[in-house]
């Protein structure tokens, strides 16, 4: 699949993969679950056969997994399949009654996506070619309307065979221009700066394609359809756009982003955002929820990837400037749902605007645990409907040129308050967050627990300071 995504990326991981950047948290705690998902699934088939993988290694992996087929093993799972230079380890194969196999890849996203086909269809070939016909294809991914521990629940198949058989021709035309690549001491493609999601969450984006990028580049700040003609003008660096370039190429949007930056401008709209202030009502509350979803749940009576709040900060600024901070992080493996609902209510009072950063996230968890937990109901409520979202005010109405395109509280915070930075935090965001939380609730060693308390505390506490000092901006 790397080859798929960018000839260079496969180039790295086969022979430079050491300049490679560590994973993030959220990219971590994506593959713990997608490892915990694919491990979960053994148990839907009993009595399979399970091939131990050594990916250093495959050579004895495809010896067992030939040991399996010979004894008439009907179902094995992790099977190893090689033809010429090309392996694959599947999750699932089970035989059929007519000799041919049927391949289950396990994902644990909630749909089928687009890149599960070419993924299925480069296997079935290279079952094929070593003499494995395959007859049904599928896809075996979390299930949102299952319900742990009802293991069975969590999981849905579904049939990919067609949309597998139409994208099976792709293989050897891709495969042929993946080859050269493979060759100990081939060169290394181009690497430069391109646009596609792909790119997103490439570990050498920022250590190789991207390394001497110095400034706000098209990829940045331009919409997506207007990349191309820039693009074909040789265009990078959002300083290198003309004024034809711009009002032939841009939307209004993009114009304006460029015009601030190549300006160095700020555009703040004044009376605006003093409406929006003579909208807050005092105690003004500043609220920040950190949360986790998992693909196997956690807990009881869970589905996959429903969000759990496990911690919340709330700074209190109260009439006569007093500035008071209360918090609250769950500490032991259970559900932390009741307990979070609970404390709100205790911290949080019936009068007072309450501020957050960016609403949809708050106002999902505080309905979900008014959904849940009827005694608590009337006060979620309230609360959500004082909610003062800051983000927009930065998203539309005060536009500094270092923002760029964006208007994050991780853009807006050092822009604006140099002397508040998540940098020198052991938790820089929301990812790093919840993969904290597990590891702090799944360790037996209290040390280590109470780091990871200490670093979510100072995460979370930060995100409501940051809201407070913004606040402040904005009032001067």
């Amino acid at each position: 699949m790397a080859g798929l995504d960018c000839p260079r990326k496969l180039w790295q991981l086969l022979w430079d993969r050491s300049s490679a950047a560590p994973f993030g948290g959220m990219s971590q705690l994506i593959m713990e679950m997608g490892t915990r998902f694919g491990t979960l699934a053994h148990q839907l088939y009993p009595g399979a056969t399970l091939i131990d993988v050594d990916f250093r290694n495959l050579d004895q992996a495809l010896l067992d997994t030939e040991a399996a087929i010979a004894s008439g093993a009907s179902t094995i799972l992790e099977a190893c399949f090689v033809y010429d230079h090309f392996r694959v380890v599947s999750d699932v194969v089970e035989r059929q009654a007519d000799g041919s196999w049927h391949l289950v890849e396990v994902k644990s996203s909630t749909s089928v996506k687009a890149r599960h086909i070419p993924d299925l269809a480069y296997q079935k070939w290279v079952m094929q070619q070593a003499g494995f016909r395959v007859s049904r294809c599928s896809v075996l991914h979390a299930n949102r309307s299952g319900s742990w521990p009802d293991v069975a629940s969590i999981f849905k198949l579904v049939d990919v065979t067609e949309e597998v058989n139409d994208w099976t021709p792709n293989v050897e035309p891709a495969l042929e221009i993946m080859r050269p690549l493979m060759v100990k001491g081939s060169a290394a493609p181009e690497a430069r700066p391109l646009f596609s999601r792909k790119c997103h969450d490439c570990p050498f984006k920022e250590t190789v394609c991207w390394k001497d990028i110095d400034g706000f580049t098209i990829y940045d700040v331009i919409n997506a359809s207007c990349l191309p003609a820039l693009e074909a003008e040789g265009i990078l660096y959002i300083n290198d756009i003309s004024e034809e370039q711009k009002e032939q190429t841009l939307n209004k949007k993009d114009r304006a982003n460029v015009d601030r930056i190549q300006q160095q401008r700020i555009d703040i709209n004044q009376d605006v955002i003093k409406d929006r202030l003579n909208e807050l009502v005092t105690p003004i509350y500043f609220l920040d929820f950190e949360s986790i979803a998992t693909a196997v749940p956690l807990f009881d009576s869970i589905a996959p990837w429903k969000q759990l709040a496990f911690q919340y900060s709330l700074h209190v600024l109260h009439e006569d400037g007093r500035l008071e901070h209360c918090e609250y992080l769950h500490r032991d493996a259970s559900d932390p749902s009741e307990a979070v609902a609970k404390r709100l209510c205790e911290d949080i009072g019936d009068v007072g605007s309450i501020v957050v950063y960016f609403a949809n996230m708050e106002r999902g968890v505080l309905n979900s645990l008014r959904n849940q937990f009827p005694e608590y109901a009337p006060a979620l409520k309230s609360m959500t409907e004082r909610l003062w979202d800051l983000h927009p005010v930065f998203e539309k109405h005060y536009r500094h040129w270092k923002f760029g395109s964006k208007s994050s509280i991780k853009v807006v915070l050092p822009t604006l308050v140099p002397g508040l930075s998540y940098k020198d935090l052991e938790i820089q965001e929301g990812g790093s967050a919840s993969l904290g939380w597990l590891q702090m609730i799944e360790s037996d060693d209290e040390t280590s627990r109470e780091l990871l308390a200490r670093d979510l505390l100072a995460y979370c506490g930060l995100d409501t300071l940051a809201m407070v000092r913004l606040l402040e901006v904005l009032k001067s």
